[in-house]
């Protein structure tokens, strides 16, 4: 069911229609009976039928069609220009789905999509008041704090390794060295298991390391952490001249990147495998101080502020033929994303637009969105995002439960940058498989980068 809402300041066409109607009215007869006061005439009665009955109804009616005729006019070209571009405007089903191989984690509750979806079971998962980070006036706040990126061994091995690979100046803050610490973990793991994918004779394929980094991060910074995690996959049976970077580790958004990695395999050549790893942390006093400055801190007078978090999340992802042609290869499949434009950068909750990019990202595969097993979306603890989630799930998906059937892991990882959208697709694979069908991963977190993609288990 749909409820219409009037715009701020509109009145219904109702309503409007009336006042008009009573303005004409009161018009016509004050018009009369002020003539006939002045002029000391006493009015027949056709006269009077014509003054308070037929020329009002006459006004009336010449403007009713009047409107008619020039909503007529002006709809027929914007329909006639709207129906061109729907036309010629490329579909997201021509682009071919994507195996998700596997899948690894660092997150504050969980080291794997099972571990984490058993601590998120009933979305109880909350930051905590931090041991460490203080406001303004010295007390705690809530943040989502990984225990896994404080291994010195590990950040001292990379600290080694870019003093004899020419890079010992790269200036990476304690936030950064978080980060890149639970990326390593998650390349090493994925790569250990992309050697299944080798094939047992002949040139294997290029493998695609493909970091998703924080936006902010310098391009020294970003080169240096590209290629000390493109060294780390090639260690792990991958031969290191297969292993290969973009041509400028640039910032991307995941749905870009699954985007192109499906149209590659839409060119049915050589076959696609990719490591998909998204990694950051803004656990630092000196980011807390930061968002606190700008009232983007998230505190019990700023709900609507941002929880600081950290974590990192990576995908295995290949073509479809190839995750069917290994045997024993346990896969889920990924469609393409589907966007909303960039005009819809407000930051207002819209259930409807994500009721929408629901509805086109089951399309593709033939699903509905009442036989959704799961929805997990990469939303946080602000009221608008959870809001506008929780608005779409009830009105277009009434199947699930709030509490288990809709997870949004930004409540559980805080904000760090595109983790918690990647953490939420190995979470929809996960859920994929153990549930026996299709799964909605949602991105609303960033109003002005909404999207939805579709996880399913592989067709019988």
């Amino acid at each position: 069911m749909t409820t219409a809402i009037t715009p701020p300041g509109g009145l219904p066409g109702s309503l409007k229609g009336g006042l008009v109607a009573a303005t004409v009215l009161a018009a016509c007869w004050g018009g009369a009976i002020w003539y006939w006061r002045g002029a000391d005439v006493t009015p027949g009665t056709v006269e009077l039928a014509l003054a308070l009955l037929v020329l009002p109804l006459a006004l009336v009616g010449s403007l009713w069609i009047g409107r008619k005729l020039i909503v007529a006019r002006s709809a027929a070209p914007a329909a006639a220009a709207g129906s061109k571009p729907a036309a010629a405007q490329p579909l997201a089903a021509a682009l071919p789905a994507l195996a998700i191989v596997s899948s690894a984690l660092r997150s504050p509750h969980g080291g794997s999509a099972e571990e984490l979806a058993s601590a998120m079971a009933g979305n109880k998962v909350r930051p905590d008041l931090d041991r460490e980070l203080v406001d303004d006036d010295g007390f705690p706040i809530a943040a989502a704090r990984c225990d896994d990126a404080e291994d010195e061994a590990l950040r001292e091995e990379i600290s080694d390794w870019f003093a004899q690979n020419a890079m010992p100046e790269v200036g990476f803050s304690d936030e950064q060295w978080r980060a890149l610490v639970l990326g390593s973990a998650v390349v090493a793991e994925l790569a250990s298991r992309a050697g299944d994918l080798l094939p047992a004779e002949g040139t294997p394929p290029t493998l695609q390391l493909l970091p998703l980094l924080p936006h902010d991060w310098p391009q020294a910074q970003r080169h240096a952490a590209s290629t000390w995690f493109r060294y780390l996959a090639s260690g792990f049976g991958w031969p290191a001249a297969q292993v290969v970077l973009p041509p400028e580790p640039a910032p991307a958004t995941p749905a870009s990147v699954f985007g192109q990695l499906a149209r590659e395999a839409a060119k049915h050549g050589a076959p696609i495998v990719a490591l998909v790893v998204a990694c950051a942390s803004h656990i630092g006093q000196e980011t807390v101080d930061d968002w606190a400055s700008k009232g983007t801190l998230f505190t019990s007078s700023r709900p609507q502020g941002l929880v600081p978090g950290e974590g990192a999340a990576g995908l295995l992802l290949t073509d479809l033929p190839l995750a069917q042609a290994i045997e024993g290869t346990l896969f889920a499949l990924l469609d393409p994303a589907e966007q909303a434009p960039g005009s819809q950068e407000g930051r207002r909750a819209d259930p409807t637009l994500l009721g929408e990019l629901a509805s086109r990202a089951v399309a593709p595969a033939g699903a509905k969105l009442e036989e959704l097993a799961m929805v997990v979306a990469d939303t946080g603890q602000r009221q608008q995002r959870t809001l506008e989630l929780m608005g779409m799930s009830s009105s277009a998906m009434p199947q699930l439960d709030d509490s288990e059937g809709v997870l949004c892991v930004g409540t559980a990882s805080g904000a760090c940058a595109d983790v918690p959208f990647v953490t939420a697709l190995a979470l929809a694979q996960h859920g994929a498989l153990v549930r026996g069908g299709p799964v909605l991963c949602v991105s609303n977190e960033e109003a002005g980068a909404r999207c939805a993609a579709l996880v399913r288990p592989p067709a019988a």
